[in-house]
């Protein structure tokens, strides 16, 4: 297919794309090792992620760059050839790592994994990965609470591949568009490339706001980056040096504060993503002979320049995989090790791999014979999807053979979960084996609800209502942060059984309390501080509360307690808990909910590996599940408060079990699952009436 004749492009436009750029190069190993490293240490650097952003802007200007070239040259634009060369560099390592990938996860993972890492192989081979992600409203950058995949990282290069196909296609119905008004080609382009360029970063000021997990992935939300970097190509040459060191200067001190102050807090892709993106478009405006050059010279900078897409490609790979090797998380040590081995990889497949079957014409048909290079590659594609797909079948089969004895199961409540570690029954001997949830929907085992729910970016008390409205026998608030809120199935059934209305409040990593918390933005301060005096508001006009029932995480990466005068955190937080409740009239008691026991996720990849077996193959000793405990010091020192400890039910004298009962007892190393805190509704019932009592 061969586009409508271009203008020649002006003489003055910026430093062409061809031939070696080693300030680009520089820009490459920047970017890729901020994102190398932001996986490995993700709180020692913390806006590494930009990293990416940086790629899409070297992308978007190289692309563009080499589609008006070849217009000069030839006159035209031939999409065949053009879909072939991008074929030829992206493809050959991507399906490699892939395929290695795939058989990896089939050798070491649990297959209770398979349904959600293989399906993701596949995804990624089709170049649709991030549409997966956004629909499976994935948190990129969250700390805790993912279980990612594998090829996580595959969304930007769906991203990235998307807008190649897309591109050229814009620029060609620019080239239609002139003919038709006899208007400069050039210019029709440009003025395609910048309304696109705005009108998508239009959307991801919007989007992001209101829908983070779509904004992060979409490629609607993204095209604005690839665009900058489309715009640089038509940009004016800078022939005076002091303005190309300017230019260099300021886009890499903006490159290199982001990635140091950027976090998972920041508002991204939105405005904040322009910091990183005008940086690196300043960079490639620069061009030629500045000091970003001379660094992009020194051979191990463009070294890793050159192999900065096999890094990306491995690395992540790497640090999802050996940990179900090894049996336990990464060391510091494992660490190191992974990021030297990730360049080694990527300079090993780039030599090998990437390299001929880019620059050798004979191998693939060259990029002549596009549809020799299309047939290749679709070979290449079916290959690394008969590795993942049919195990990906074969894994959901078998879940939906076992969905009818977990039916079972569940129906045989008094020998499941939390009833086991009471009652000491065993279930069934047929049902044995069977255990809740599987590990596919581990993560997902969760009933919280947005009604009643603060997340990030709102400061709104939300309050769900359980049990009767009217005519109930006592009235309860439950409030508290996400420990709170993962006990929403045991509030409800113990709501419906005891004629109780309880009404449930949580907010992410925050809880009442009038101690000082500590979190990574302002926003996310105030943010609690609004939820915490909207919390004081409800009680205080609630005329017929019964109880306030509170708890709150041992632990949490976010919203930690400052203390004051040399107290430690535990005690800081007891008093803060403490000043909260003395606001509170002396018939409503405080109903202090120690909190549930905390893994690590070496425990819970454990349970992945043992299964039922986990039972006693990955218990965690007592004293290192139960950590400081603030909420029983706060109890002990108030006369209105009453303990709930349901330790004895979660832990024995010596042991914390993550599996009870055929039931796994946390989705990740904070949270209970939905199906075991289910089962806790006759106890805690049992316990709250006799604090009433």
């Amino acid at each position: 297919m061969t586009a409508t004749s271009l203008d020649a492009p002006s003489v003055s436009t910026a430093p062409s794309a061809s031939g070696f750029r080693p300030e680009i190069q520089a820009l490459r190993a920047l970017a890729v090792m901020a994102v190398l490293v932001f996986h490995l240490w993700p709180l020692r650097l913390t806006g590494g992620f930009v990293g990416v952003d940086v790629f899409f802007v070297i992308s978007g200007y190289l692309i563009t760059s080499h589609l008006l070239g070849e217009s000069t040259r030839t006159g035209s634009i031939r999409l065949g050839r053009f879909w072939a060369r991008r074929a030829k560099r992206l493809l050959p390592s991507s399906l490699l790592v892939l395929a290695v990938t795939a058989l990896a996860i089939l050798a070491f993972v649990p297959a209770g994994r398979w349904q959600q890492f293989l399906s993701e192989i596949a995804a990624s081979t089709l170049y649709v990965q991030n549409w997966l992600l956004a629909a499976n409203s994935v948190d990129y950058l969250a700390a805790t609470g993912n279980i990612p995949s594998p090829v996580q990282h595959f969304w930007t290069l769906s991203v990235e591949e998307q807008f190649y196909v897309m591109m050229p296609i814009v620029m060609l119905g620019a080239c239609l568009v002139a003919t038709r008004t006899r208007s400069r080609t050039q210019t029709a382009i440009l003025i395609a490339l910048a309304s696109v360029t705005a009108l998508s970063f239009g959307y991801s000021l919007w989007i992001t706001a209101t829908a983070a997990p779509l904004s992060y992935f979409s490629t609607f939300s993204r095209a604005w980056e690839f665009g900058v970097g489309a715009l640089v190509a038509f940009a004016p040459a800078l022939s005076r040096g002091p303005a190309r060191h300017v230019l260099t200067i300021v886009g890499v001190t903006a490159i290199i504060a982001s990635v140091a102050l950027f976090d998972a807090q920041t508002p991204f892709p939105g405005a904040m993503a322009a910091v990183p993106v005008i940086g690196t478009a300043l960079c490639i405006w620069g061009g030629r002979r500045t000091l970003l050059e001379r660094i992009g010279s020194i051979r191990p900078v463009a070294f890793i320049g050159a192999v900065s897409y096999a890094i990306y490609l491995w690395h992540w790979p790497l640090i999802v995989l050996v940990p179900y090797v090894t049996g336990h998380e990464l060391t510091t040590l494992e660490k190191v090790a992974i990021l030297i081995a990730s360049i080694v990889v990527a300079g090993a497949s780039t030599r090998f791999v990437e390299d001929p079957v880019r620059f050798d014409r004979r191998l693939l048909g060259g990029q002549r014979r596009p549809r020799t290079v299309a047939l290749w590659s679709v070979i290449g594609m079916a290959v690394v999807l008969s590795l993942a797909i049919p195990p990906m079948l074969i894994s959901s089969g078998q879940a939906s053979a076992a969905s009818a004895e977990n039916e079972r199961l569940q129906a045989n409540a008094e020998c499941l979960g939390a009833a086991v570690a009471v009652t000491g029954c065993d279930v069934d001997e047929e049902l044995r084996d069977v255990l809740l949830p599987s590990a596919a929907d581990l993560l997902t085992d969760d009933v919280n609800r947005s009604e009643c729910w603060s997340t990030r970016g709102d400061g709104t008390l939300r309050v769900c209502p359980l049990g009767p409205t009217t005519g109930y026998d006592k009235h309860i608030l439950a409030v508290g942060d996400s420990h709170n809120n993962t006990l929403l199935e045991a509030y409800e059934t113990i709501a419906e059984e005891l004629n109780w209305r309880i009404d449930v409040a949580g907010r992410i990593g925050c809880y009442w309390t009038d101690a000082e918390l500590v979190f990574s933005t302002d926003e996310l301060t105030a943010e609690c501080e609004q939820w915490r005096g909207e919390v004081r508001q409800h009680i205080a006009a609630s005329t017929d509360l019964d109880a306030v029932l509170v708890t709150n995480a041992r632990r949490t990466p976010d919203g930690e307690v400052r203390p004051a005068n040399g107290e430690s955190v535990e005690q800081a937080t007891s008093d803060g808990l403490i000043a909260a409740w003395s606001t509170l009239p002396e018939d409503v008691p405080v109903l202090g909910l120690v909190d549930n026991p905390l893994m690590s996720r070496e425990v819970i990849t454990c349970v992945e590996r043992e299964g039922l077996a986990a039972a006693d193959a990955c218990t965690v000793p007592r004293a290192d599940a139960l950590p400081g405990d603030a909420m029983r010091t706060a109890v002990e020192a108030d006369d209105n408060a009453r303990l709930i400890d349901l330790t004895d039910i979660h832990c024995e004298p010596d042991v914390c079990r993550p599996v009870i009962g055929n039931v796994i007892v946390y989705r990740d190393p904070g949270h209970l699952t939905a199906t075991y805190a289910a089962t806790l509704a006759p106890f805690l019932g049992e316990r709250l009436v006799a604090a009433l009592d």
